[in-house]
């Protein structure tokens, strides 16, 4: 579920997004045949990790990742301290984590084209 808005402080530390591995799967098989993105992080990203041929970590720097949340309008995600203080944190542990299993990494703080490019670059 989506966290109430706004979120009360110490949300972030009782709850996380999690991943269901069957479902996943299911998707992998229906896409046997065609390139199929799944876009996100969950905090038990590595149970389904193995189901994936290619790993692509979209990075940006901090100052990016500021502007962004705080412009966004898709959702309210990261305006509130606590969450801001979270991706904070989370932004280069996330990219420490993804270099460190040799994923492919991009720069997502260029524009939306280039970034795009690079994904579909990584997939071929």
């Amino acid at each position: 579920m989506d966290p109430p808005d706004p979120v009360p402080g110490g949300w972030l530390d009782r709850y996380g997004w999690a991943i269901v591995r069957e479902r996943v799967a299911a998707l992998v098989e229906e896409s046997r045949f065609q390139i199929t993105f799944l876009c996100g992080s969950a905090e038990n990203e590595t149970d389904v990790r193995d189901l994936f041929d290619l790993i692509v970590c979209l990075v940006i720097d901090e100052d990016t990742l500021r502007h962004r949340l705080a412009t966004r309008t898709t959702n309210t995600f990261g305006q509130h301290p606590e969450e801001l203080a979270a991706a904070l944190k989370w932004n280069p542990q996330m990219r420490a984590i993804y270099e460190s299993l040799g994923a492919t990494i991009i720069d997502a703080s260029k524009p939306v084209t280039e970034v795009v490019d690079s994904v579909i670059d990584a997939a071929r």
